[in-house]
């Protein structure tokens, strides 16, 4: 039987599968850990103003929450809200990613085409917390907070900062464990389960497994294990968390079980595009499993944990 992230994740597949957008980051688990991390650091009067907020104007009863881990405290139960309604708002698609090419280097590369028109996470994390911080509307500074909880999540899943000419790693079949990958669009070129997905919701979801914990609990595990090293994990600025995912979707790739070159193509509108790219992919058969969870297990905890930590220190500062 699926587990219900594995059911978010192929029910996310299929969105992504008719629009020319990466999948949704962390699942439903990875993004309310971010929350609950965070909620450990706020100050009290932020904790109040957040609930405030979020209370003034609520998720309307007509959006359909995926997401349905019951209990869970109000700034955790909105974290997916952003990927609840992509659906109805496609226009804020391309707020939960950065397509920096996986060949580029900080400094030497100049990521504002990437976000002209306010086309990427960076100016989306920057247009909300400005509506959060000065907007007098309940329901525009509720979304606000909204997003602003979720893309801090986004733009630490290293998958959400690159792009190696195939969709952030959605064009890169690979099977997980068990499963084969498969193609499920021939026209477009998909394939199920891919880079992406993998680390979208197979990573943690094997992780949660292993250690045998509620999201609550592992919240508390991550921030708990991380403490020492938490001082120096509270700065920066969206642009520089944003190089730091890329940096690590580099070491995504490295430790993948075929050598995958490096591609400076960014427009890619379909899995189709770029000579074949999923097709070119698929013929590394690329099958991982724990060998790779053992590599990528720390970078999953750290994002997770910087994530955290950074939106707790964002909404301490801006509320």
């Amino acid at each position: 039987m699926l587990t219900s992230k594995r059911l978010f994740a192929a029910f996310l597949f299929l969105i992504v599968s008719s629009a020319s957008i990466p999948a949704h980051a962390w699942g439903c688990e990875g993004h309310e850990i971010v929350a609950l991390i965070a909620m450990r650091h706020l100050q009290p009067q932020t904790l109040q103003k957040i609930e405030s907020i979020l209370n003034a104007s609520p998720i309307s009863a007509s959006v359909h929450r995926y997401c349905r881990n019951s209990g869970l405290p109000l700034m955790a139960d909105v974290a997916t809200w952003a990927d609840d309604v992509r659906g109805d708002m496609p226009d804020t698609g391309a707020y939960h990613f950065i397509d920096i090419p996986l060949s580029a280097t900080r400094g030497k590369y100049d990521i504002a085409p990437l976000c002209e028109q306010d086309k990427c996470i960076v100016d989306a994390l920057a247009k909300y917390t400005q509506a959060l911080k000065t907007s007098n509307d309940a329901k525009t500074r509720a979304d606000a907070l909204r997003f602003v909880i979720h893309l801090l999540g986004d733009i630490h899943q290293p998958m959400h900062d690159s792009n190696n000419g195939d969709r952030g790693g959605n064009c890169v079949p690979v099977g997980y464990e068990d499963e084969q990958t498969r193609e499920t669009n021939a026209q477009r070129g998909d394939y199920y389960p891919n880079l992406h997905a993998v680390w979208d919701t197979d990573l943690l979801e094997s992780m949660l497994a292993q250690h045998d914990m509620t999201i609550e609990e592992y919240a508390e595990y991550l921030d708990h294990r991380y403490r020492p090293r938490q001082p120096g994990w509270q700065s920066g600025q969206p642009i520089d968390w944003a190089w730091e995912g890329h940096d690590l979707a580099i070491a995504a790739y490295r430790a993948l079980p075929a050598n995958v070159p490096r591609d400076a193509t960014v427009e890619v509108p379909s899995c189709a595009d770029n000579n074949h790219v999923s097709t070119r992919m698929a013929d590394l058969h690329m099958q991982v499993g724990k060998r790779y969870d053992d590599a990528t297990r720390p970078i999953v905890e750290e994002q997770l944990t910087k994530a955290g930590l950074r939106l707790a220190a964002l909404l301490n500062s801006t509320l």
